[in-house]
């Protein structure tokens, strides 16, 4: 009798575990089955342990379809991996929520704060109260103020390669300069001055490169699809290397710690009757709304948000364009012929000369294209059931648009891996495209 008991033990146990591989919700994309604990994410590592966009891309291949569907865990996710699917998912209302996930929450003392990783009416809030009154103070607009600004880093940074001082020796020597660590501090004081209206001097440019550091820390450390740590939280406390969390921990404290200066010398010299900068403005909110969303919590995060960015991308994509140039020396010499004919040798280029220099922003583009920043976009969420395309999303669905892929299909992008900027101009009249159809930053 018992050996009968464990036969069917046995048979009923398989039948579950085949039951719960091949369980999937209905008319989902096609893709890996599902395995206890990781679901899909195993497979996922199989095809490119280092680099999951490319294993992505794949993985596409072998079930033949841009449009992916596995478990994450216990998620169902649908990833997509062409320019068309990439961003029709990225325009979709219903696909605009936002997980909530171990990886946000650590980052924000364990709960749910800024704008990148939260959703609903707090998201709506920030996010309109942020971009309104950074506009005020010249944040995606023309503004006399912060061009000046700008040009007069850009002549520091002019300063830093010619006559280094003490504390940039180690980034200028002997006709080399390390890139990007000698361009962070223009960048993020750039961000400074809409941010506070004060920008932090040469002298104390190291405590900028260090925010900038840090910054890239935290990214080598996170996973681009969210990783194993977000489906397995607990497993940290055994591996927190292989899990990549010290080092994410570090990173993130680091710029914590440098909000926290700031903050605590913006909060000593607040006045609500002379508001510098943003965060003048945000302090005035909270004074005004001590029962809301603007907390200090939300203040520091909303800055984490923005200082983030600004601190890596900008400056690598600059570093990345010299990188390409110097490689590509026919299309440094068309770069060098275009500015000198347009701005000359004695005066630095403005925005006005923007139109005059297409091949130059062309340049840019394409740089922006290949060496796409954010290889998979922040992981959305689908807020209510839907179809998308031919394919039923549940409610609760995770949704990872390969931004990577998208910039490199070739049914968009001819030669898509090569460096190629004249893709973006006109072949008959040499003039920028109007149409710039990469996705460098994402939609929406």
């Amino acid at each position: 009798m018992q050996p009968l008991l464990v036969v069917l033990f046995l048979c009923g146990l398989i039948a579950c575990l085949i039951k719960f591989v091949r369980d999937r919700p209905p008319m989902f994309p096609p893709g890996p089955p599902r395995l206890p604990v990781y679901g899909g994410y195993l497979h996922l590592l199989a095809y490119n342990y280092r680099y999951t966009h490319k294993g992505l891309v794949a993985m596409a291949a072998k079930y033949k379809s841009p449009v992916l569907g596995m478990y994450f865990g216990s998620s169902p996710t649908i990833i997509t991996t062409d320019f068309a699917s990439t961003r029709e998912l990225l325009l979709k209302p219903e696909f605009q929520g936002r997980p909530d996930i171990f990886t946000a929450r650590l980052r924000s003392f364990n709960e749910l704060w800024g704008i990148f990783f939260t959703e609903g009416p707090l998201w709506a809030e920030q996010r309109r109260f942020s971009l309104r009154h950074m506009r005020d103070f010249g944040f995606g607009r023309r503004f006399a103020k912060m061009e000046a600004a700008t040009e007069e880093e850009v002549r520091t940074l002019l300063d830093s390669i010619r006559s280094p001082v003490a504390a940039e020796k180690g980034m200028v020597r002997d006709g080399e300069v390390l890139l990007p660590d000698l361009l962070y501090p223009g960048f993020i004081n750039a961000m400074l001055e809409t941010l506070t209206g004060e920008r932090v001097p040469r002298d104390r440019h190291d405590k900028l490169r260090g925010l900038s550091r840090a910054v890239r820390l935290f990214q080598r450390h996170v996973e681009p699809s969210g990783g194993a740590v977000n489906i397995t939280p607990w497993a940290r406390h055994l591996l927190p290397d292989t899990m990549r969390v010290t080092g994410f921990q570090r990173g993130n404290q680091g710029v914590l710690d440098f909000v926290d200066e700031l903050l605590e010398k913006e909060k000593g010299s607040f006045d609500e009757n002379a508001l510098r900068g943003f965060v003048d403005v945000f302090l005035a909110e909270m004074h005004k709304r001590p029962d809301s969303h603007f907390t200090d919590k939300q203040l520091v995060m909303v800055l984490v948000d923005y200082l983030f960015p600004v601190s890596t991308v900008p400056p690598v994509t600059v570093a990345m364009a010299l990188s390409y140039l110097a490689q590509h020396p026919d299309k440094q010499d068309a770069a060098h012929r275009e500015i000198v004919a347009v701005v000359g040798r004695g005066r630095l280029p403005t925005l006005d000369d923007r139109p005059s220099l297409p091949y130059t922003e062309a340049i840019l583009r394409e740089v922006l294209r290949l060496d796409t920043n954010t290889v998979l976009s922040v992981t959305h969420k689908c807020t209510e059931d839907t179809f998308f395309r031919e394919y039923f999303v549940p409610k609760g669905t995770l949704l990872i648009p390969n931004i990577w892929a998208a910039n490199r299909d070739p049914a968009v992008f001819e030669k898509g891996d090569e460096f190629v900027p004249e893709r973006f101009l006109d072949s008959r009249t040499g003039t920028l495209k109007k149409k710039d159809p990469t996705m460098a930053f994402g939609l929406g």
